[in-house]
């Protein structure tokens, strides 16, 4: 958290909404104060908002405060929280962030363009030194406050890290993005809010600048390109290797599915997992391929038995399996899929007490999912308007078990205890609620369907309509849900309905309390790495 996250960084706040201890020797003490708790809890980052919150709500009574300070001293226990992580990144992988607030407008020479303040250096004030100084360690520094430039940074790979200096307005606004992007960041707020010549400790920003640490930074892991090294273990020839022995029409084509391309999340969580608890160098072994590769076995296998029961016709732009070939020859296939599934973790060159772990863990999700989509099976035989407790239970119990699977197998190929793979259930639960959450409303908005029949499964949204509406308008819903899920889509006059009810907005509320209840489900992790992975995981699975 810290200057930044420059999307969205705007005008100034008021300097009267985020007070700032007006004695420096007050100042001093607290952070020296936040520093010590920090240790003291054993707090390991990223840390969520809410529990920044609680932590300074702590602090504070702890130091006979009131609330008055506490998002000061938020700021001051997340940098207490990264500071060893940002000592151990490499001064060339930083970057500097400096308000142009800091120059005395009076005397300052210097120009503006898109990027930000062209420091002249004139030593009216400490902008010059301060840039000097930091470019001369190896820094990227940016004076600017408002530009796109540092998240380009961010974005690239190119930096690892954000050591800023802004007022509290402006960190404000920026945590969320550094939050979802697990940045590690250093923040030393203005001592003295407002638009010009104000002030800054430092002391503070020069300890930063400096702060660097004997250990080794591994870097974040690289998402794009394991993603991408996942994705080619699915060509048709890679897959081959593995999947067909005795090279029948039946192998061929339970392959040909598996190779149908989609986003791969399960078996790039799975595959991510790892890495985070094994480390972030090296290739990854046989046995965490095989363990992919079996995800998406099972992923694909269940698609063919969906798409038969729920009769679509369409899966990744072509006609669904069973359209293809029969009924009873895509059913079969599904079923190959799901030994293969199972022969592929008994492959893993694994101890054999984590095999079992294995087999324990995918059948208790195989099992979650059937009874998720029986629950929805069932209700299509007699339907009547689900309440939306009830379609998100559907929901976890569709969807979660998926997610959950890839990321406990990936954790047990680690040699992970039980205390994560707890952590993992919990973080799966809402994540896999969210998604489908976020599924429904893609579908209102746009009127496309994600890969599910838009009209074959229960929407969150009419159950929400129905919960609210009243009089005839609630019998017009309810009669629509009892002709079954064929109707459930959005003509005109859903949609109407819809909107005037505001449903769009509840349903948003839920996303977020879902999306927040899988960050809070985090923080029991003591693995910064892997907290880290997972909280961006979230903002890349629901397209943050």
């Amino acid at each position: 958290m810290t200057a930044l996250h420059a999307r969205q960084l705007a005008t100034l706040a008021h300097p009267t909404k985020f007070p700032v201890p007006l004695s420096r020797a007050e100042r001093d003490r607290i952070r020296d104060a936040a520093e010590r708790f920090v240790a003291k809890q054993e707090l390991i980052p990223p840390l969520s908002i809410e529990e920044l919150r609680g932590h300074a709500r702590d602090l504070c009574r702890s130091l006979g405060f009131d609330d008055r300070h506490s998002d000061w001293i938020m700021v001051l226990l997340n940098n207490a929280v990264w500071r060893g992580t940002v000592a151990a990144v490499p001064y060339e992988r930083r970057v500097l962030l400096l308000p142009q607030c800091l120059r005395n407008r009076e005397h300052c020479r210097a120009e503006l363009d898109e990027v930000g303040l062209l420091c002249e250096e004139c030593g009216s004030c400490s902008l010059g030194e301060l840039q000097s100084v930091a470019e001369n360690l190896g820094y990227v520094v940016l004076i600017a406050e408002g530009t796109t430039v540092v998240t380009k940074l961010l974005e690239s790979g190119k930096v690892d890290a954000v050591v800023g200096v802004s007022c509290m307005g402006v960190l404000e606004r920026a945590f969320p993005y550094m939050a979802a992007d697990a940045i590690p960041g250093l923040a030393i707020p203005l001592a003295r809010d407002g638009c010009e010549d104000t002030e800054a400790d430092l002391d503070w920003v020069w300890d930063a600048i400096h702060l660097r640490s004997a250990g080794r930074w591994l870097g974040q892991l690289d998402l794009d390109n394991l993603r991408d090294e996942v994705r080619s273990w699915f060509g048709a020839d890679e897959l081959r290797a593995v999947l067909t022995a005795e090279g029948t029409e039946t192998e061929e084509i339970a392959l040909s599915w598996v190779a149908k391309s989609g986003k791969r999340w399960r078996p790039i969580l799975a595959a991510c997992v790892f890495r985070a608890l094994n480390g972030l160098e090296g290739d990854l072994p046989e046995s965490v391929r095989k363990v992919a590769l079996a995800v998406e076995c099972f992923h694909k296998a269940s698609l063919v038995h969906d798409d038969i029961a729920d009769g679509d016709d369409t899966r990744y732009g072509g006609p669904t399996l069973h359209v293809q070939h029969g009924v009873p020859i895509a059913l079969n296939a599904g079923d190959l899929l799901l030994g293969e599934g199972y022969r592929l973790l008994g492959a893993c060159a694994l101890p054999a007490d984590r095999r079992a772990a294995l087999f324990t863990v995918a059948a208790d999700g195989h099992r979650a999912l059937c009874l998720g989509q029986g629950e929805e099976l069932c209700w299509t035989r007699e339907p009547s308007p689900l309440s939306s407790q009830q379609v998100l239970r559907i929901f976890r119990l569709k969807t979660a078990p998926a997610f959950e699977v890839a990321l406990r197998l990936g954790a047990l190929c680690a040699g992970a205890g039980d205390d994560v793979c707890q952590v993992l259930i919990l973080y799966s639960q809402s994540l896999g609620i969210a998604y489908q959450i976020r599924d429904d409303l893609h579908d209102f908005l746009t009127g496309e369907s994600g890969g599910d029949a838009l009209s074959t499964r229960p929407s969150l949204l009419l159950a929400l309509a129905h919960e609210m509406a009243e009089g005839s308008t609630r019998e017009r819903l309810a009669e629509r849900w009892r002709r079954g899920p064929r109707s459930l889509s959005f003509p005109d006059d859903l949609r109407a309905i819809v909107e005037r009810l505001r449903v769009e907005e509840k349903a948003r509320q839920l996303l977020e309390h879902h999306k927040n209840e899988a960050v809070r489900s985090l923080s029991p992790l003591r693995n910064a790495h892997l907290k880290g992975l997972l909280r961006r995981i979230i903002g890349r699975i629901l397209d943050d």
